[in-house]
């Protein structure tokens, strides 16, 4: 049934949910994580592939983390160890083959952070090093190649935040450098081109605190509260007053905004009051 108003899932105790394609999760405060929705891929990691329209518990306890990337679910222990379940074209669940999986498996060890895209997967290590595995057509995992890669391969050192796109990537340097690769046919990456970047293009040289990825478009946010947007503009999803697609990054707020989310054609953020 759809629904037109919030209907409450589950009472009390979550503290992180992640979206899918068609599936979602949540983790619980005991680090279990629970997932529901579409399942034909085996996403929800419960050892089927039965579609499930109320919240199976997938891992009783000892969860951190949690993303998802399309039909393909990720967590991240408290062991700091990274396990992947789903559909696992172009190698996204980094187990070294192409076949999806139904239940979770361990893919790697000492990982700190994880984010996801289009089907691809990117961590990083809590050395500081970001690696990345899965779907690499457009040079989403910034290796410099278009090679596929079914085992995480690693990118640069020195990361502090990752997240994926539409067939492309972004990370945070320590520095506060942001960084960019992949897909760019709308300017989505912000580097001032519509071309396709198989490494990392430095887009900010400093301040930048955080991002988010829609479809064709991104923005960011910056450490005194700006926020930027840069990419496709067809609806407006830019926040700039235009419809006009951009492929350097524009200032949509000065100040004040605390943090950003990008859907598929819009864009929301939450200001600090």
């Amino acid at each position: 049934t759809n629904r037109a108003s919030p209907v409450k899932i589950v009472d009390a105790n979550v503290t992180q949910i992640a979206c899918g394609y068609n599936h979602s999760l949540f983790l619980k405060t005991n680090g279990s994580l629970w997932a529901m929705g579409r399942n034909d891929y085996g996403q929800l990691g419960d050892g089927s592939i039965t579609n499930r329209s109320t919240p199976v518990m997938v891992v009783g306890s000892g969860v951190k983390a949690i993303t998802d990337s399309g039909h393909q679910s990720i967590y991240l222990k408290t062991d700091d160890t990274l396990w992947t379940t789903g559909y696992n074209v172009g190698g996204a669940l980094g187990d070294g083959t192409t076949n999806n999986r139904s239940s979770f498996g361990q893919v790697a060890t000492g990982v700190s952070s994880i984010g996801a895209g289009f089907a691809h997967t990117l961590f990083i290590k809590n050395d500081g090093t970001l690696w990345g595995m899965g779907f690499n057509s457009e040079g989403a995992l910034g290796d410099g190649s278009t090679t596929h890669r079914l085992s995480p391969v690693q990118i640069t050192t020195g990361v502090t935040l990752v997240g994926g796109g539409n067939k492309n990537s972004r990370f945070i340097k320590s520095n506060g450098s942001l960084w960019a690769m992949g897909k760019n046919n709308n300017g989505q990456l912000g580097d001032g081109s519509t071309t396709q970047r198989n490494t990392p293009v430095q887009i900010e040289a400093s301040g930048v605190s955080g991002f988010a990825s829609g479809q064709e478009h991104s923005l960011f946010l910056k450490a005194d509260g700006s926020l930027h947007a840069t990419g496709l503009n067809d609806v407006g999803q830019l926040g700039d007053g235009t419809t006009t697609d951009r492929s350097s990054p524009v200032q949509i707020q000065a100040n004040g905004v605390a943090s950003v989310y990008a859907g598929h054609k819009h864009s929301l953020y939450i200001k600090s009051d």
